[in-house]
């Protein structure tokens, strides 16, 4: 039989059990000389209200054992409604019984005992329903100890209901010292809080709310039961229940310490979510895979990256070829042997772990499993890797508990399967690449583009003489500079160096182009549109990657120059006149480094005049940082040292000397790092 056959079975029983009670209290009641076999009073009371119980709290445990909630707050929202839906029926079933009794249209303890039978069955409904619901909540990221300190918890709570049979009273000694282990380990089990980590601040005021109101309604129940008490002779008085009164309580315990505890945690809820979404986003192994020079590398840091997320005891990872041939194969903590046991019994029972993620909460459960019975794994978590539609392996995770993955642990593991399917698509694609011509040709087009976005009229002003030199480190590169004409009188200059180089900051570039001409018409003061450029790049660029950048306003007729810095190489100005130069530093900090109001804080405005014959030197720092065959760094002071000897030559002239002499201190034509020089002179 399915547990669903189960399930039906139980709650079928359990109803059973409660109408045949009723049936005996009413006989008790009418009968009261005891006219009828003893068999069918204080006996079958307790049989029937024993059986009632058992049935009821084992159907629950179904029904909410194979339930799979995507939200923790879900499970309180469910035990909630519960009680919302029986605290009215007892309501109107006690504002009924008034409003007979007043009349007096029953017998006063008929009425009494069949209002009460009825308000026994909504709350054994209500706690048995709480009490698997708490279960879950206790065994969110169960382990060992907490699994098996659970179930000896709850088969004691379920022999408890054996005590329908004796008579005892709750301050005998022998009583408490004989429930003393059972309440221990409720009280440890009530202080198992790990589901409270994995709340937002949203889901956190939620589950405060509800389990607030879940407080109200147990404390509705308790008065009911008491009031029952108090002024009623009953056949059955749930507040001399041991079993039922145990079971409220501690609920209504673990209703307390989980408020308790979300509102001291309350406070540092949004400092948590932050922390805890970025591992969703997969940063760290996002990081660490781009420290992996080739596809094996990726292989091992999904495996142990994922084993060490999800707490598993083993794990292995297949990896196929194009051909879906088994390319790579790596493990932990299990042999290959078992390995293969494991797969031909997942054969037999036709479960393919190549096809779609699956997951298994005890591999023990399954038919043709008697050869696995010597391993300790139980649970299984298999993902594909797959990358547009083509199989590149699966990754396997295996834990010694059954049902020992929780959905937020299989969303992490879908997050790094996913980055790691698309690193080695890439890695691949990139092999495939190289070998081939079309990745020349694809080159040669990134060169040509970037080519185009370089500006090939230098000639912005009259009055200013100008000449540029643009390499890359590889075929494309990551420096950028460009000059734009406002007017007659002013003039837009800009140079920039994008963090690493090749088609990544060769893209970043072009970004950083489409961002200058879409601020330099609104003619921003060069701090204004720094602010304006870093708030721009923030929500474009990747978080490792920035832009050094100096931005010049130029004002040929009136012979002034007002600049910003971003952390970029300090330009250098060639006075005519004593042949002297200026450091054109500045304080500034690179454009991507920080990503909020507060960046313009760090960008200052700075003016100066110029004279008729001066030279503006603008550079990057693959010019300056230049090494030779000994790596000795070209540096600034062989840099000053020659615009200064060449002081009276003409902008292409001085351009022409100092990358002939980089080249030459160098011993090649090809610089290390992406290097640009504009060399501006001032007519």
């Amino acid at each position: 039989m399915s547990l669903l056959h189960f399930k039906r079975l139980y709650f079928s029983l359990a109803l059973i059990s409660w109408i045949i009670l009723l049936v005996n209290d009413v006989l008790i009641i009418q009968h009261p000389e005891n006219n009828y076999p003893i068999i069918f009073s204080d006996i079958a009371m307790n049989v029937l209200l024993s059986t009632f119980f058992l049935f009821t709290f084992l159907g629950f445990k179904i029904q909410i054992g194979v339930q799979r909630t995507g939200q923790l707050t879900d499970m309180l929202w469910q035990v909630f409604l519960l009680g919302a839906v029986t605290i009215p029926i007892t309501i109107i079933i006690k504002l009924a019984g008034d409003l007979l009794l007043q009349k007096q249209l029953s017998q006063d303890a008929l009425l009494t005992n069949i209002f009460n039978h009825i308000n026994l069955g909504l709350i054994t409904i209500f706690i048995a329903n709480s009490f698997y619901v708490w279960k879950k909540m206790i065994l969110f990221q169960k382990s060992n100890r907490t699994d098996i300190l659970w179930h000896l918890f709850e088969y004691a709570v379920l022999i408890s209901i054996l005590s329908n049979f004796f008579s005892f009273t709750i301050s005998q000694q022998s009583f408490i010292l004989a429930t003393a282990p059972l309440t221990v380990t409720g009280i440890i089990l009530t202080f198992n809080l790990k589901w409270v980590a994995f709340m937002n601040y949203k889901q956190k005021w939620r589950s405060i709310l509800l389990l607030a109101l879940l407080i109200v309604i147990i404390f509705t129940f308790l008065e009911r039961i008491y009031e029952h008490h108090i002024i009623s002779t009953l056949i059955i008085d749930l507040s001399d229940n041991i079993f039922i009164l145990a079971t409220m309580g501690f609920i209504l315990a673990n209703c307390f310490v989980a408020l308790l505890v979300l509102l001291f945690n309350l406070p540092t809820s949004s400092v948590f979510e932050q922390k805890f979404g970025e591992v969703m986003l997969f940063q760290k192994l996002h990081q660490t895979l781009q420290l992996g020079d080739k596809e094996e590398d990726v292989y091992s840091i999904l495996l142990e990256s994922s084993k060490v997320t999800v707490m598993a005891d083993a794990a292995w990872l297949e990896i196929r070829d194009e051909r879906n041939s088994l390319k790579d194969f790596s493990s932990i903590q299990i042999d290959e042997f078992d390995v293969f046991e494991i797969k031909k019994t997942l054969r037999k029972n036709q479960i393919n772990i190549l096809s779609e993620p699956q997951y298994i909460k005890n591999i023990h459960d399954y038919p043709f499993a008697d050869k696995l019975k010597h391993l300790s794994y139980k649970s299984l978590l298999m993902v594909p890797l797959t990358s547009n539609n083509q199989t590149l392996g699966t990754l396997v995770l295996a834990k010694n508990l059954a049902d020992g993955f929780d959905k937020e642990m299989v969303d992490i593991i879908f997050t790094f399967v996913s980055q790691a399917s698309i690193a080695i698509k890439n890695f691949r694609l990139m092999s495939e690449a190289i070998q081939t011509e079309r990745y020349k040709e694809e080159i040669k087009i990134a060169k040509e583009v970037q080519k185009s976005l370089i500006p090939s009229d230098l000639n912005i002003h009259p009055l200013i003489q100008m000449n540029a030199f643009s390499k890359g480190a590889a075929d494309v590169g990551g420096d950028y500079y460009d000059v734009f004409r406002i007017s007659d009188e002013v003039c837009i200059v800009v140079i920039g160096d994008v963090s690493g180089h090749g088609t990544s900051a060769a893209f970043t570039m072009a970004q950083m182009k489409g961002i200058f001409h879409s601020l330099v018409h609104m003619n921003l003061s060069p701090e204004v549109f720094m602010s304006h450029a870093n708030l721009a790049l923030s929500k474009c660029l990747e978080k490792k990657i920035f832009i050094t950048l100096s931005y010049f306003i130029l004002y040929p007729k009136i012979q002034k120059i007002e600049y910003a810095r971003a952390g970029h190489c300090p330009a250098l100005l060639l006075h005519n006149s004593t042949g002297n130069l200026s450091v054109l530093d500045g304080k500034g900090l690179g454009l991507g480094l920080t990503r909020n109001q507060s960046y313009s804080s760090f960008i200052h405005k700075y003016e100066l005049h110029y004279s008729t014959g001066d030279a503006l030197i603008l550079y990057t720092d693959g010019l300056v940082e230049a090494h030779n065959t000994s790596r000795e760094e070209y540096g600034y002071d062989r840099l000053k040292r020659l615009i200064v000897e060449h002081s009276q030559a003409s902008a292409k002239e001085m351009n022409d000397v100092i990358i002939e002499d980089v080249q030459l201190f160098m011993g090649t034509t090809q610089f290390e790092d992406d290097c640009t020089l504009l060399v501006l002179r001032f007519v």
